[in-house]
């Protein structure tokens, strides 16, 4: 049996399933991935983030990267058409960093974590811990080794550091050159 709540709990890494249309979800705490069926996550979301019920694809799987309170909410036909928008922008962005050469996606990639759920620091933007280097690569549509190598030769240009964790972005501004400079 199936129940309606107005808001609803998950666990970390536990698959997060939408029986209801009509609905969006606005995300009160943690983080989700939102993820293809073949394994490339598409986006992450966090608080202040919606789901639009009507616009999922069967494709399209979400995760509770942390532990997650989602609250429901009804639809608009304005709220539909915004949601549209945003979701039609956001695939094309991801659909134009496949363009890229490699690094210039990892950079983009660790660049979108560092805005979304970076904290300033006065080393620099610190991302929250819960991602990995396999989170990265999911991300990036790369393999998690290849990461691991780029990852390096941003450490070793002074871009960011990633030992101890959390991840640090030590210059945006260098993060940017780095884009730019290895095929964006």
């Amino acid at each position: 049996m199936y129940h309606d709540w107005p808001e609803m709990t998950f666990s970390e890494k536990q698959e997060i399933e939408f029986h209801c249309t009509n609905h969006f979800f606005i995300i009160r705490k943690g983080i989700i991935a939102m993820e293809s069926k073949a394994g490339t996550v598409i986006d992450y979301l966090t608080v202040g983030d919606l789901i639009v019920t009507n616009l999922l694809d069967a494709n399209i799987i979400f995760f509770a990267k942390t532990e997650v309170r989602l609250e429901k909410r009804e639809l608009s036909v304005a709220s539909v058409d915004s949601c549209t928008n945003m979701y039609n922008r956001l695939m094309l962005e991801r659909l134009d960093e496949y363009k890229c050469a490699a690094p210039a996606r990892l950079g983009l990639c660790l660049k979108r974590l560092a805005t979304k759920f970076g904290t300033q620091t006065e080393n620099g933007t610190q991302i929250v811990p819960a991602f990995t280097q396999y989170d990265l690569a999911n991300y990036c549509n790369l393999k998690r080794e290849y990461v691991s190598l780029l990852l390096r030769n941003l450490v070793d240009a002074g871009v960011i550091r990633v030992r101890p964790k959390p991840w640090l972005v030590l210059n945006m501004d260098k993060l940017d050159d780095y884009i730019l400079k290895n095929g964006f």
